[in-house]
C-alpha cells in the first residue's frame, strides 16, 4: 500500500526539471555555433551570433514581428522570462541579470547634447570607426573644444589639454557628463514605458510588458541573457531552488523554439 511519503516522492518526480531541460536544449545550440563559427570558445561564438545575421538572430526578429501562434507564444515566454528575472533579481558577479541592465559589446549609444544659460552647446558623438567626439561651441559660434578619442576613454578626456584649458569647472562638468553618456559600456534598458505605439513592441497584454521597438536590439539582448543564464547554471553559480525554476522554464521554452531553426 502506498504511503504518503511515496505519493509525495512520485509527485515531486512528476514535476519537470527545467534546469536539466534547459541544458538539453543548449547542447544542440552549442554544437551548431561551434560548427558555424569554427571555434571552441563559447564567448567568441556568442559574440558572432549577437553581432551578425544568422539563423538564430533572424528567427528571434521574425518571431517578434509575426502574428502567428508560435510568435505570440514566443513573445509570451519572453515577457514571462522578463517577469521572472525582475521577481528573482539574480546576480551575475556584481550585476543584476535583467533586460533593464544589458551590456552589449557592439552597442553604439545615441549622440548626446546639452546647453547652458550662456547658450553654449555641448555635444558628444559616438562613431565606431572614427571614435568618440566631444565638442563645445559657444553661442557666438566659437569652438572651445573639438576632440575625438578612439577607443572611448573618459580619463583621456579629463586629462586632455583642450579640456584642462577650458578652465571653467561648470563647462568641464557639462561636457564630461555629455561624454559620459555615450560610454559604450553603459548598461542599456530595452524595457519601454512609452505610450506611443510606434516606440514599443507589446510582448504580453496581460502583464503589460513592452520592449523598445528595435527587433535587432531585442534579439541581441535575449541572446546575451540566455548565455548569461547558461553560464550561471554550468558554472554552479546559481542556486537551483524550486522558485528559480521559473526563470529556466521560460528560458527553455524560448530556446526550444529557436533550436527548431537548426534542423
Amino acid at each position: 500500500m502506498a504511503t504518503k511519503l511515496h505519493i509525495d516522492n512520485w509527485i515531486a518526480k512528476a514535476e519537470p526539471d527545467f534546469y536539466t531541460m534547459f541544458v538539453k536544449a543548449w547542447i544542440p545550440f552549442n554544437a551548431w555555433y561551434f560548427t558555424e563559427y569554427n571555434t571552441k570558445k563559447d564567448s567568441v561564438a556568442l559574440k558572432q551570433i549577437k553581432e551578425t545575421k544568422n539563423k538564430i538572430r533572424n528567427r528571434i526578429e521574425a518571431l517578434l514581428k509575426n502574428d502567428d501562434n508560435e510568435s505570440k507564444t514566443f513573445r509570451f515566454n519572453l515577457a514571462q522570462l522578463h517577469f521572472q528575472l525582475e521577481s528573482r533579481r539574480i546576480m551575475n558577479y556584481d550585476s543584476i541579470v535583467s533586460f533593464q541592465n544589458i551590456v552589449l559589446e557592439d552597442y553604439l549609444p545615441s549622440p548626446a547634447s546639452d546647453t547652458d544659460r550662456k547658450g553654449n552647446i555641448y555635444k558628444a558623438i559616438p562613431d565606431k570607426s572614427l571614435g568618440y567626439r566631444a565638442v563645445i561651441v559657444t553661442k557666438g559660434g566659437k569652438t572651445l573644444m573639438d576632440k575625438t578619442f578612439n577607443p572611448y576613454d573618459l580619463n583621456s578626456l579629463i586629462n586632455d589639454n583642450q579640456y584642462i584649458s577650458l578652465g571653467d569647472p561648470k563647462i568641464q562638468e557639462k561636457i564630461r557628463i555629455c561624454y559620459g553618456s555615450i560610454n559604450p559600456s553603459n548598461p542599456i534598458n530595452i524595457v519601454s514605458k512609452s505610450k506611443l505605439k510606434s516606440e514599443y513592441i507589446l510582448l504580453d497584454n496581460d502583464i503589460k510588458v513592452q520592449f523598445v521597438n528595435n527587433t535587432e536590439l531585442i534579439a541581441k539582448s535575449l541572446i546575451h541573457i540566455l548565455y548569461t543564464l547558461r553560464c550561471l547554471l554550468f558554472h554552479g553559480e546559481l542556486d537551483p531552488t524550486e522558485i528559480n525554476q521559473g526563470i529556466y522554464e521560460y528560458s527553455f521554452n524560448i530556446l526550444k523554439t529557436l533550436i527548431k531553426e537548426l534542423k
